[in-house]
């Protein structure tokens, strides 16, 4: 018997038994769900740096302004797109500081909201502006990811991220940066129940009229 004979009969010799896989399904079904899965969305959200503004349909556009006021570039997606216009450049949002944007659902456990790129429009928007708002209707949120991904079909969209407040990152010596890699700021606007529908009026105060491609 060979040297490396004798190695892998080892290795057979302790192998341990095969374990079954996992019913993800029914260990899911079995999870307690949240008894205030608003309440604790709000809670990861704000642990995870994020600044949470509630209210009522009626007051997105007034509350969309204050949350940044006084700021230069803002971008909105909750307009309307405007078909004749060209479509912008990526990099030519990179002066952007307020970008405004719609999730799909959110998610109680960690305070991450879904955006796919139906919802984004520009996807570079998203990691060049300085400051995003997510408005988020209050009646989509879901307790854990397990639950996010079943309502969720990637297929519908090329791209799609889970975002949970602002860039962060802190891999040199333990120490936190914010807007490291992205946006320094991130704020959810909840919708009370019966406001899942955007209408484009409400953004007008944070709409971007001159949006207009830049040349490379």
């Amino acid at each position: 018997m060979t040297s490396r004979d004798a190695i892998l009969t080892a290795i057979r010799t302790v192998r341990p038994a095969p374990v079954a896989r996992p019913d993800v399904g029914a260990r899911v079904a079995a999870f307690e769900p949240f008894s205030h899965p608003v309440s604790r969305f709000v809670e990861a959200a704000e642990a995870a740096a994020a600044c949470v503004v509630r209210g009522r349909r009626d007051e997105l556009g007034e509350l969309l302004a204050a949350a940044y006021p006084a700021l230069g570039r803002n971008v909105s997606v909750l307009s309307a797109l405007d078909p004749a216009a060209p479509p912008p450049l990526p990099h030519s949002f990179a002066d952007t500081d307020v970008f405004v944007c719609e999730g799909v659902l959110g998610v109680a456990e960690n305070g991450a909201v879904w955006l796919p790129l139906s919802r984004l429009r520009y996807r570079s928007a998203l990691f060049l502006a300085t400051n995003v708002i997510v408005v988020l209707d209050s009646e989509a949120i879901v307790d854990t990811l397990h639950h996010a991904y079943a309502r969720i079909d990637v297929s519908e969209d090329d791209y799609g991220v889970f975002v949970a407040g602002p860039s962060k990152t802190a891999d040199i010596e333990q120490s936190l940066v914010i807007g490291a890699h992205g946006p320094k700021s991130l704020t959810l606007v909840l919708l009370e129940p019966g406001n899942a529908r955007i209408v484009d009026a409400a953004a007008s105060s944070v709409r971007d009229a001159s949006l207009r491609p830049t040349s490379s």
